[in-house]
């Protein structure tokens, strides 16, 4: 009686152990890394640089884009990420050509870019599968990519045909630079050229789909919502309204029709992971009933490049260059945690060695039990207040952890730029939003209108 007591308790303390290591099995983690923008002239013509740069730090400068010894960093930094938390694929945004005017690239040159970084991907993750999209700058002329088959997207797909492993998607890559694959658990990922849409393209202006990628996401969304599929959609150039002014970046007839797509299928949609803006950034988008169906995720840059609008008199705030990685189910889905890197670029160039550190974990920092578009909703809630602590940590993360005069504070001003930019993706909800945060309303009246929608929703909820 006494051994089949023991064996009993035994099989438990097995099957608890097995459970254990079978809820653990479905947590994966995949990587982010966007915006290289690698200028290989930096340190002898600094095309790319947009101050003079006197001191050439050995891994770039807060007016350049990146030299190779930053990216190689960058790429490694990343290896050592995995080693205690293996990555089931990676995310590779785009903008990987310097900022350079077209007479100092052409399509070789681009291509060679996109070349060295995509063997420098597959050189430190040669079993890992990379997800990669475009950015503006990576088509020759730049921001300029056409609704149809081209040269560079012969030549890139060649290079990255064995991460979409797909004959399938190979002719929609030809077509448009877009496609659909797999994860090994069974998550989709819709990798699009939003490019496509960006109001610097010249060459889809006026179109009703250019490449038919709308129509193809459509067939590829319903496709997974019958088959009851979880997606991940990524790209370079992401859709909402971006500070600090207030920028749509694409034409407003394809912002409304990839919302609308965004929001038929959010039952299925589980994460957005895009790059362009340059600083870390995210976005929630609403139902009719107010409630977050959507989180939208922008990365920060490799790259630490400062830009300047002389004709606005505008120019960016300095940053230092950043990855991450993202925690998710991989059964579902959901997206768990977020993990941002990012290098102290002053440090490193002192020190004379690359220099990462953890800037933030979401869970713990933004104290939310995970990244799905009702905590991130959360989190913007608590942002309401300019003076509050939750609001000044996210602005020193907007800059990746950088800490320069040219950050400063952030007024009531700036505050109602990048609170809007979360809530709203619309031009018009946007500008009401900050003509509203900027001229009646205060911090604390803000704060007891967010207060009073949750005792609202909570009185609801109760009837």
């Amino acid at each position: 009686m006494e051994r089949a007591h023991l064996l009993f308790v035994l099989l438990l303390v097995v099957s608890a152990e097995f459970q254990v290591k079978c809820v653990q099995a479905k947590e994966g983690w995949f990587l982010h890394v966007t915006d290289f923008h690698w200028d290989y002239t930096y340190g002898s013509q600094d095309w790319s640089c947009n101050d003079n740069v006197s001191n050439h730090g050995l891994y770039g400068d807060y007016w350049c884009d990146s030299p190779w010894n930053l990216i190689t960093s960058a790429v490694e930094a990343m290896k050592n990420a995995t080693e205690d938390r293996d990555a089931d694929f990676i995310l590779w945004t785009g903008d990987n050509v310097l900022h350079v005017g077209d007479d100092k690239v052409n399509i070789d040159i681009n291509d060679q870019i996109l070349g060295n970084l995509t063997q420098l991907l597959r050189t430190h993750f040669p079993t890992v599968p990379v997800y990669a999209t475009y950015g503006n700058h990576d088509y020759y002329p730049h921001d300029q990519f056409p609704p149809h088959n081209n040269e560079l997207y012969n030549r890139t797909l060649e290079q990255w045909k064995s991460w979409i492993n797909d004959v399938q998607q190979e002719d929609n890559f030809r077509k448009g630079g877009y496609y659909t694959v797999k994860t090994t658990s069974g998550i989709r990922i819709l990798a699009l050229n939003t490019n496509l849409y960006y109001t610097s393209d010249k060459v889809t202006a006026g179109l009703t789909d250019p490449a038919d990628q709308f129509s193809w996401m459509e067939n590829v969304l319903a496709s997974s919502n019958a088959s009851n599929e979880k997606v991940i959609v990524t790209g370079h150039v992401p859709p909402g309204m971006a500070p600090p002014l207030g920028t749509r970046w694409m034409y407003e007839d394809f912002h409304q029709k990839l919302n609308s797509i965004l929001y038929k299928y959010s039952n299925i949609i589980i994460g957005m992971h895009f790059g362009h803006e340059h600083n870390d950034n995210f976005r929630v988008f609403y139902d009719e009933q107010d409630k977050p169906v959507l989180g939208l995720f922008m990365a920060p840059s490799v790259t630490p490049w400062r830009y300047k609008i002389p004709s606005l008199g505008v120019t960016g705030k300095a940053h230092n260059p950043g990855f991450r990685m993202i925690k998710y189910d991989q059964s579902t889905g959901r997206h768990l945690d977020l993990i941002q890197y990012f290098m102290d670029l002053p440090e490193s160039n002192r020190m004379q060695a690359p220099v990462w550190k953890t800037g933030y974990t979401a869970t713990s920092d933004m104290s939310i039990p995970d990244i799905t578009p009702a905590s991130m909703d959360l989190f913007v809630k608590r942002m309401a207040d300019p003076n509050g602590a939750d609001f000044k940590k996210f602005y020193s993360w907007r800059f990746t952890s950088a800490e320069h005069p040219s950050i400063g504070v952030c007024d009531q001003s700036c505050h109602a730029r990048i609170h809007c930019n979360f809530i709203h993706s619309s031009k018009k909800k946007y500008d009401q939003c900050v003509n509203l945060l900027t001229s009646n309303a205060t911090p604390i009246s803000l704060v007891w209108f967010y207060m009073f929608l949750v005792i609202v929703a909570c009185f609801m909820n109760i009837l």
